[in-house]
């Protein structure tokens, strides 16, 4: 998202105050490179001054679909939905599904994982997919080794999980999301906050 003029004026008075700080200097030159080098200190520094208000809320720059509205949409868990080997139908039936649930749940935003590119439906939606590779089409090109494709989609997977920040990563099959997926999603709503200004598409407010 662009800064607005004013915002990025804050930005820059606040940049000034802080290069006038005491010890501004050795926390960029020695305490910020031994930070970025450590993967400890990196997930500590993250999960200290990371936005996180409640239940995986992070500000992820991502489309929120048609199924809900309001002006807290972008605090939303992003949830992963991950399904491989569905046909055609089955995947967009998938799409379709979590979206009404979406809908009536209001606490999540989706983002589809599939091998599948069922990119019509995810425009009817205007929801984000990211895809991986079919292992039909993968074993043709890796000498049929299945542990080379998991290692594939795991590998992607893992991207996909830092990218998006997701909150958690559903499985589904034929018959739509795992129950138990299904269930914690429908429990998730209870550690968001009150506050939270979001609602169905075609309503005005938020339930309650």
């Amino acid at each position: 998202m662009t800064p607005t003029p004013v915002q990025r004026r804050r930005q820059q008075t606040l940049a000034r105050w802080t290069r006038r700080l005491p010890g501004y200097r050795v926390a960029l030159e020695e305490v910020l490179p031994r930070v970025r080098r450590s993967a400890t200190l990196s997930d500590l520094a993250w999960r200290v001054f990371a936005p996180r208000h409640g239940a995986g809320q992070v500000d992820v720059p991502m489309r929120a679909g048609r199924a809900v509205g309001g002006a807290d949409v972008s605090r939303l868990p992003v949830v992963g939905i991950l399904a491989t080997g569905l046909d055609e139908a089955a995947a967009e039936l998938l799409v379709d599904q979590v979206c009404t649930l979406q809908r009536e749940l209001l606490s999540f935003r989706p983002l589809f994982v599939l091998d599948v590119p069922v990119f019509g439906a995810a425009r009817r939606h205007d929801v984000p997919v990211e895809l991986v590779v079919p292992q039909a089409v993968f074993a043709r090109g890796a000498h049929g080794d299945p542990e080379g494709w998991e290692e594939h989609v795991a590998r992607r997977v893992a991207g996909i999980v830092d990218h998006y920040q997701l909150w958690h990563l559903a499985r589904a099959d034929e018959g739509g999301l795992i129950p138990a997926d299904e269930r914690l999603l429908r429990v998730l709503g209870e550690r968001l906050p009150r506050e939270l200004q979001v609602h169905a598409a075609d309503e005005g407010q938020g339930p309650g």
